[in-house]
């Protein structure tokens, strides 16, 4: 069984549903066209600098030598490790970090070319990459708030899974924790421990994680790669998406939003009736009492 749901719900404005229902077509966007400023993009940078990196390998390898117990790794740098501590190489801790720096400076130089190439890699995963975004389901008040005109819009329920053109939806996971391309810890235990850092391959799940804030969105992404499209190759960051048109038999409903400008309503309905005669059409509207909306299924259909 898919661990998905059947439909996903796109909620936009009345001018972006106009243009969806108008050209049949759904536009995904790099993430630097996300609307969330702590979305990672291809301007994003590492959370340590060289520097740092030195330092951190410095204190680690330090650690190691005064430490209780004797690393284990069979790495070259544990092997002299613990040749020094059997001589007692070093008397004290600053000691240490002098022979140290000297040493490690070398290999941090050498990982760091491995970096540059981890940066290189993601800065084109980033200007490929296109996502679409989603919510689970119709009645999520946050989405009409944020993402459909304060409840003046709509959503667009569409099929998803295989044999659609939305085939593999992945939902978004909430932390309160901010995800790295490659983390410092990672990049310390490649150079101490020659431990391998396959961060290209986890380039992908940095676009499922949000803030802890956001988790009322529930929000669902599908992806797809633009390697061989025109848009990864323009110059202007701003021009990185693509429209892709989708099957009519994907869109299974719409949902007016509570309070749609009548005029606006109208152009769409007739939109429907003329493009997507088998889309049934549904009015929201608050429930009395409470924070919750309701939808009626339009007479009409």
């Amino acid at each position: 069984m898919p661990d998905y749901p059947d439909t996903l719900a796109k909620f936009c404005s009345t001018y972006t549903a106009e243009q969806i229902l108008s050209s049949q077509r759904l536009r995904w966007s790099a993430p630097n066209l996300l609307s969330d400023p702590f979305e990672p993009t291809h301007l994003t940078s590492l959370s340590f600098d060289p520097k740092g990196l030195l330092e951190g390998v410095i204190r680690s390898a330090t650690s190691m030598i005064f430490s209780r117990e004797a690393p284990r790794s069979d790495a070259p740098l544990a092997v002299v490790v613990r040749r020094w501590r059997d001589e007692e190489r070093f008397a004290s801790p600053e000691e240490a970090e002098e022979v140290l720096e000297e040493l490690l400076s070398r290999m941090v130089d050498q990982r760091l070319e491995a970096i540059e190439e981890i940066m290189s890699d993601w800065r084109k995963f980033t200007r490929e990459l296109r996502i679409c975004s989603f919510s689970a389901r119709p009645n999520n008040l946050s989405c009409w708030q944020h993402f459909a005109d304060q409840h003046r819009g709509v959503a667009l329920r569409f099929r998803c899974g295989e044999y659609t053109s939305l085939p593999e939806p992945s939902a978004v996971q909430y932390s309160p924790n901010r995800p790295d391309i490659t983390t410092f810890k990672e990049q310390i235990n490649a150079i101490l421990y020659q431990e391998k850092v396959d961060a290209q391959s986890q380039f992908l799940s940095k676009f499922l994680v949000k803030p802890s804030t956001n988790i009322d969105e529930q929000e669902w992404r599908c992806f797809f790669r633009a390697t061989d499209q025109a848009s990864s190759r323009e110059a202007e960051d701003a021009l990185w998406y693509d429209d892709r048109p989708f099957e009519k038999s994907d869109l299974s409903s719409a949902y007016f939003g509570a309070f749609i400008p009548a005029a606006e309503k109208l152009r769409l309905v007739n939109l429907f009736t003329e493009n997507y005669p088998d889309a049934k059409l549904f009015q929201a509207a608050p429930i009395p009492g409470k924070y919750e909306i309701e939808f009626t299924r339009l007479k009409s259909q």
